[in-house]
């Protein structure tokens, strides 16, 4: 008998009805049946059926038999059961569980215990499952049979595929820069109401629009003269618009590259194998870059050495650059969150910690602990040439205030599945650091680049970085992130530049007179503004003619942000209601909510009910009212209320013309609300400007590009300084 069966001998066995396969997001109910081995389970046992962090399987409930997520749990023994749901009631990542506490009364070899999720015996509608694909979904079942609070997991356990559903949008990627004369391939995939991938639909009918010229064959695009346009894409009832692509006439100096460098797989605590992760990113978002950042404290060297081959097997210069790298995690007062990219492969792994992996013994190089041992050790074994530093906000947000170093560590991250952190951008500009922006997904589902906020721990979709590269070589991408040469995105490939005299985001210039800016952005979808940054400060900006108008609109958006604070309990939940005295509400929708779980929930004429939460990112409603030059809109959620007298907004040349915001505290919780044109049509602005910077100063300088569907792109900074006169 070998250990696993002598194993299953003792502890029992789990049964799955259905088996599976499960479709994402679907509601339904699932039975597990435990048939309890020859140890028995004493009075005092326990049963767990764990799943992993990043699953947002519905939570289940015991008390509410009409409920979404009722569950039972009844036996064949002669015995009692205690269920209840715990969110960290085993290690990391088997944390999920549903745990079962045996009372009065024992089981004995060959009692069942029946797990029901999602019983609809009673009326309830079952339990959604998990919302994101998965190749191999497991129920593990964990059993406690002697009352020691030790839980071992049986050598067996139900696993299923969790498959997309059906499509509900498409998306078409094209390379964001051609050369006239040289064929590009299209590619378009839809996706199902949580953002999974599902095959393209038949009949795709494909039109180019722009004023480049270009022609369509089958699945290549050309352009045969220099320009900007994009893709509309039919299919059935389903339609959209490719993300910008530039033709030129001569290869240009620097290309744009897209990419996702931060994100983790099942081999610490998220999704998928690493072969399934690299071949998403490469094949399904088609990034031309990616790294993987497991957390440190989970990786020993196995692991480390698996992961430095896996990378090797996928990197290929031209097609798909990959980066070796890990997530040091130690806690935030240690210095928090970083990401280390490394050139090459081959490099060692400095832990913050060993704490999951106790069998990996500690050395002269690991852990290194707080984050100035990291960058002492990094400094003394790699060349600075080779190794990059990115600062994260997760669950441990990076303190940069107190541990920095600008050589090693040159970017900060905007934006992630954890939300939106421009404050990262102002503790750097507050310390004098010269920084670049990256946003990636921190994704813990198995899809880097197109991770999706599900229905779990996190609260958007993630971004994506572009970076401004000779070509697509790892020392080339490599080069442009040391140099800051590169901006980043909530997700769709928007087309931003920003220059100042002539030299490319990132830089760091010396002038004794005035500066040239010019900006552009073209976007993947109706455009709001383009903002010009001086640190913090808004300087100069430009919209469509439709925002400045002097016009009244029908048209109200009522939106609202922030984060509670800047750890992991950051997220503000703003269920509540919009209501409308002296108008009528002809029409509803939302705006940027970032969850298919999240939305409008109930609406009449007057009245507006909605579910959304927010971390750092932007929600709202959009409302189109009978009449705009009169009546009265008042907001209320659990975090606060506001009124707004609507005659006294008009679409005019400021901000105040025509919203109002309120403050409700944290980090920037605000609600506005707002008169907002009916319809915008501009998909590309430029801002030109001349400035006369500070003298005698280092000063940062940024755009800001937003769509109108609440999408937004920052460049890194240029920084100017400003030369003191003889």
């Amino acid at each position: 008998m070998t250990d696993d069966e002598r194993t299953t001998h003792r502890l029992g066995t789990v049964t799955l009805d259905p088996p599976g396969p499960v479709v994402a997001g679907s509601i339904g109910q699932w039975t597990l049946t435990y048939t309890v081995g020859s140890y028995g389970i004493d009075e005092g046992g326990t049963l767990k059926l764990a799943q992993r962090f990043a699953s947002d399987w519905e939570t289940p409930q015991f008390d509410q038999p009409a409920a979404p997520g009722y569950t039972t749990v009844t036996t064949s023994g002669q015995a009692s059961l205690r269920a209840y749901f715990h969110r960290k009631a085993h290690e990391r990542p088997w944390m999920k569980c549903t745990v079962i506490d045996v009372y009065d009364g024992s089981l004995a070899p060959g009692d069942t215990v029946t797990i029901t999720l999602g019983d609809r015996s009673q009326g309830s509608p079952g339990i959604r499952a998990q919302t994101f694909q998965e190749s191999t979904h497991e129920f593990r079942l964990l059993v406690d049979p002697t009352n020691a609070s030790v839980a071992l997991p049986l050598p067996t356990s139900p696993t299923f595929p969790v498959v997309p559903g059906p499509p509900v949008e498409l998306v078409c990627i094209v390379p964001s820069q051609t050369v006239i004369g040289e064929p590009m391939e299209i590619f378009v995939k839809g996706q199902d109401r949580w953002g999974n991938p599902t095959p393209a639909l038949e009949g795709l009918e494909l039109a180019w629009s722009g004023d480049a010229e270009a022609t369509i064959d089958g699945s290549r695009l050309l352009c045969t003269t220099p320009g900007t346009g994009w893709l509309l894409v039919k299919a059935g009832t389903l339609a959209c618009r490719s993300n910008p692509v530039t033709a030129f006439a001569a290869r240009p100096a620097l290309s744009k590259y897209w990419g996702d460098l931060h994100a983790q797989t099942a081999g610490t605590v998220g999704t998928g194998t690493e072969a399934e992760y690299f071949t998403f990113g490469r094949d399904v978002v088609r990034l031309d870059f990616a790294s993987h950042q497991g957390n440190d404290f989970q990786m020993d060297d196995a692991y480390w050495a698996h992961l430095n081959r896996t990378v090797s097997e996928f990197h290929a210069d031209g097609r798909f650059v990959v980066f070796p790298g890990y997530e040091w995690s130690a806690n935030t007062p240690a210095g928090g969150d970083r990401n280390v990219i490394y050139r090459q492969e081959g490099k060692p792994i400095f832990r913050s910690s060993h704490w999951q992996i106790p069998h990996t013994p500690e050395d002269a190089l690991s852990p290194a602990h707080p984050a100035s041992q990291l960058f002492a050790r990094l400094r003394q074994h790699i060349p600075a040439e080779d190794v990059l530093l990115g600062s994260h906000v997760g669950g441990r947000y990076a303190d940069i205030r107190r541990y920095f170093d600008e050589e090693l560590g040159p970017l900060v991250e905007v934006v992630s599945c954890w939300g939106v952190f421009e404050w990262m951008l102002w503790d750097a500009f507050e310390m004098g650091y010269t920084v670049g922006v990256m946003c990636n997904s921190d994704g813990h589902k198995g899809r880097p680049g197109a991770e999706g906020p599900g229905a779990g721990e996190f609260g958007i979709g993630g971004g994506l970085t572009c970076v401004l590269a000779e070509e697509l070589t790892r020392d080339a991408v490599f080069a442009a992130l040391k140099a800051r040469r590169c901006y980043g995105t909530t997700g769709p490939r928007m087309d931003l530049d920003f220059a100042m005299d002539g030299q490319p985001m990132g830089s760091a210039i010396e002038t004794s007179g005035p500066v040239k800016v010019q900006a552009s952005v073209s976007g993947c979808g109706p455009l709001e503004s383009l903002t010009l940054y001086r640190g913090r400060d808004a300087i100069a900006q430009v919209r469509p003619a439709a925002f400045t108008s002097g016009e009244l609109s029908r048209r109200v958006r009522v939106s609202w942000r922030g984060a509670r604070m800047r750890g992991r309990g950051r997220r503000v939940v703003w269920d509540g209601a919009i209501r409308v005295e002296g108008a009528a509400i002809l029409a509803a929708s939302p705006f940027a909510f970032d969850s298919a779980a999240d939305g409008i929930t109930g609406q009449d004429s007057q009245h507006i009910a909605f579910t959304s939460s927010t971390t750092g990112d932007t929600d709202g409603i959009d409302l189109t009212l009978d009449q705009a030059d009169g009546g009265r809109l008042i907001f209320e959620s659990a975090v606060g209320r506001c009124e707004v007298d609507l005659a006294e907004l008009y679409l005019g040349p400021k901000d105040e013309d025509r919203q109002r915001l309120f403050d409700f505290g944290g980090l920037g919780m605000q609600v506005c609300v707002e008169h907002y044109p009916e319809e915008v049509a501009d998909f590309r602005l430029q801002l030109k400007q001349i400035l006369s910077p500070p003298r005698g100063e280092r000063t940062p300088y940024f755009v800001k590009a937003l769509q109108t569907d609440g999408h937004a792109a920052w460049s890194s900074p240029i920084y100017v300084a400003g030369e003191l006169t003889q």
